[in-house]
């Protein structure tokens, strides 16, 4: 047969020809729900929409085209989308979230990989109103490489005793640690997730990208607390002040990581509502407990002990984290050689070696407890919140212990000289907080196990004459 518009041959089942390319069976496409009508049709059999691009006068019921109907003047009605098409413009929209979602992640982890190389502290000076902010260190390679070098020409300047080579050494090698692990596992995370999100992007298809981020964020998070931990310190004496805290370029890493997490959220909130609806209590649950972990190994890490010193001359405060406390003693043995005094120093590295080791076990909790509540915001699984149970409790204990430890060090070594700080007591109120809720979420969690099972054996089980 030949074509009715060119007369061009065409093969017997054909249906555009290859000359004009016009369509030459006798159908046409419906543009609002893509079946295939005859093409004489001014209607579509399906969904009922017109099919010559004019509208009906709902008054007078003329065809026409514009906003007007030219016979009546009335206005024309706005044009009800067919829910095929609709389905089709929400289909894609939740993939244009979810691909907003996924970069937003994955610019999380760039940002996670690039600023783990920039992990610095700065030295705060305030003398009455005027703040001056230090940097001490520009990037982490220098708790690789500098420090050592600084510490070894700090040694060869003068004679000390081995005390003060470990204190130095011990601190140097800590950071050194810390610093590395941030570095390997944000570039392991950073390489594993690029290797994954380009594998989406090319099948255009959605992947868990949080898996790949939020462990290496609370990681980093965790390990550069902890690495603060051995820089908290304060000082104040007569209107000035000086105190170390974290370099700008880690608060921006934190800010802009945090901005990343909430954007995702919030986009995926918007992406899955009707799931999020059902899981609402499993997110905040989770979510509630992260932020209480967070809480409680930042806190951790602050003040274990205050001194303020007065009299008619001076007066002197500050304060200091446990860490730090072991190595200013261990500091201080190497410079002295009284024996009365070195008698008195022992008791007190003593006492502080207990301490460090608790704040070590403690910290350890509580960061676990931390991991076990992001997997369990991850996943819907009973395993994580046993575990989120089972590792607050024993935060809880320890932070006990620390605290009893604290108030021993400084009424018997101290002679109260110096108070328990806010780290202690601040531990124990919220890992007991974290505790309480992570044992309100296996409780929840049981429960809607069991609803779930009861129903899906009713469901499954029909009544014996039924099924007759």
């Amino acid at each position: 047969m030949n074509c009715k518009y060119c007369n061009a041959e065409l093969e017997k089942d054909a249906v555009y020809c290859p000359k004009c390319g016009k369509r030459i069976d006798g159908k046409k496409r419906c543009n609002h729900c893509g079946r295939d009508i005859n093409e004489t049709s001014v209607y579509c059999t399906y969904c009922g929409a017109r099919t010559d691009g004019k509208s009906a006068c709902p008054k007078c019921g003329e065809a026409f085209t514009g906003n007007f109907c030219p016979k009546c003047g009335t206005p024309a009605q706005a044009e009800i989308p067919h829910p095929v098409a609709a389905s089709r413009d929400r289909e894609k929209t939740m993939r244009i979230l979810a691909a907003t979602k996924q970069s937003a992640l994955y610019g999380a982890l760039c940002i996670l990989f690039i600023f783990s190389f920039f992990i610095t502290f700065s030295l705060v000076t305030t003398v009455e109103v005027v703040s001056l902010r230090t940097d001490i260190n520009s990037t982490s390679f220098y708790f690789l490489i500098t420090q050592f070098q600084e510490i070894s020409d700090f040694l060869a300047e003068k004679s000390y005793y081995p005390e003060m080579s470990l204190a130095l050494y011990l601190d140097a090698g800590i950071s050194a640690a810390c610093i590395a692990a941030i570095i390997i596992i944000c570039a392991t995370y950073f390489a594993i997730g690029t290797t994954a999100f380009v594998k989406s992007m090319r099948a255009k298809k959605e992947i868990a990208m949080s898996k790949y981020v939020l462990m290496p964020a609370l990681l980093t998070l965790a390990l550069t607390l902890f690495l603060y931990s051995f820089a908290s310190l304060s000082i104040a004496q007569e209107g000035a002040k000086a105190k170390l805290t974290l370099g700008a370029t880690t608060i921006v890493n934190i800010v802009l990581v945090s901005i990343a997490f909430a954007t995702a959220a919030i986009l995926q909130i918007i992406i899955d509502t009707k799931k999020h609806k059902k899981t609402i209590l499993n997110y905040v649950l989770n979510a509630a407990g992260m932020l209480l972990a967070v809480l409680f190994i930042a806190t951790l890490t602050t003040n274990l002990l205050s001194v303020d010193s007065r009299s008619n001359q001076f007066s002197v405060s500050g304060s200091m984290s446990a860490p730090l406390l072991l190595i200013g003693l261990l500091a201080e043995m190497g410079t002295i050689d009284n024996p009365a005094t070195m008698e008195v120093l022992i008791g007190m590295i003593t006492n502080s070696t207990i301490i460090f080791i608790l704040f070590i076990l403690t910290f350890a909790a509580g960061t676990l407890a931390l991991i076990a509540f992001a997997k369990g915001a991850l996943n819907n699984k009973s395993t994580p919140r046993i575990l989120s149970c089972v590792f607050s409790a024993v935060s809880a204990a320890l932070s006990i212990a620390y605290l009893i430890m604290s108030i021993i060090f400084c009424t018997e070594n101290l002679a109260g000289a110096a108070t328990v700080g806010a780290s202690p007591i601040c531990a124990i109120i919220f890992s007991i907080f974290a505790l309480t809720l992570s044992i309100v979420n296996c409780i929840l969690l049981r429960n809607r196990d069991e609803q779930g099972s009861v129903v899906s054996s009713f469901q499954s089980d029909p009544p014996a004459q039924n099924a007759e």
